[in-house]
């Protein structure tokens, strides 16, 4: 079973808890952020606890802890586990308010340490299907426990595929981001990557990183047209990795098959993370 800390607790997952009066259950107030390991190192843990506290900037949540403070807290919380790859689940909730709206200032902190959970092999194999949404998230630099908006995209994907493993925000017939992930197109020997208005994930960092490395990258805005004509896309997330795309709204890409450059970039991920994996500490 997961041992999880719970705001200065370390606690069985089944007994976990949090009062019914927190904000983040009576509001949807909070944040979260998520990430996976390599080798049993946090992948990025600076990056991800950065974008934890800038989320908590954005929505004005108290977060009193810093950056030093939560690398503890999520090493000690992963000791406590042993399993041979961990997702790590940070969550800052609104805390108590004396009127059940207004926060004050008493955010509790959950750490949750997990198995890693791996995406179908087919996805990788294959290639997976996205169905494009016009839908407008409030502030998508913010990682918040509000997924309303992402559910509901999500259902509306499955109903014209229910095949989709991912709905795509589109705003204004622009292409930003998945409910769960980031994405590229591949089109004319370059990749592009949405620029603005997404939430900045930290595996889109790291790719973006091999692809300047070793290919030509652009960041600018993505038409629907463009994206279901692209010769490859990707999504990228810490759960998904580098995944091909190979049908957009019912719509082959390519040839209908992950393309070269698609694999290529997907064993350039995999060498890079074994590297990480082998080494002696983590970033």
């Amino acid at each position: 079973m997961s041992v999880y800390y719970v705001n200065g607790d370390f606690v069985d997952a089944a007994d976990a808890a949090i009062p019914a009066s927190d904000l983040a259950l009576l509001r949807g107030y909070g944040i979260f952020d998520f990430l996976r390991t390599y080798g049993g190192k946090p992948f990025q843990l600076g990056a991800h606890l950065r974008r934890l506290i800038t989320s908590a900037a954005l929505l004005d949540l108290h977060c009193p802890w810093d950056i030093e403070e939560l690398d503890e807290i999520v090493m000690e919380t992963l000791g406590r586990n042993n399993f041979d790859e961990s997702g790590i689940r940070l969550i800052v909730t609104g805390g108590d308010s004396p009127n059940g709206f207004m926060p004050a200032g008493e955010s509790r902190l959950l750490v949750m340490v997990t198995p890693a959970q791996a995406m179908a092999a087919r996805y990788y194999e294959h290639g997976a299907d996205v169905v494009t949404v016009e839908m407008r998230r409030d502030m998508p630099e913010a990682k918040t426990i509000n997924y309303i908006p992402g559910i509901s995209a999500h259902k509306q994907a499955l109903k014209i595929n229910r095949d989709a493993v991912e709905a795509i925000y589109t705003v204004d017939g622009k292409v930003v981001e998945g409910t769960r992930s980031n994405t590229f197109i591949f089109k004319d020997g370059t990749w592009i990557t949405p620029a603005s208005d997404l939430l900045q994930g930290v595996t889109r960092a790291e790719v973006i990183k091999l692809i300047s490395a070793d290919g030509r990258l652009e960041l600018r805005e993505i038409g629907r047209a463009e994206y279901r004509n692209a010769d490859e896309v990707i999504l990228t997330s810490s759960s998904k990795e580098v995944m091909p795309v190979v049908n957009v709204d019912n719509v082959p890409i390519g040839d209908g098959a992950p393309g070269e450059n698609t694999r290529k970039l997907m064993r350039a991920w995999r060498r890079m993370t074994e590297r990480y994996a082998a080494t002696d500490g983590y970033v």
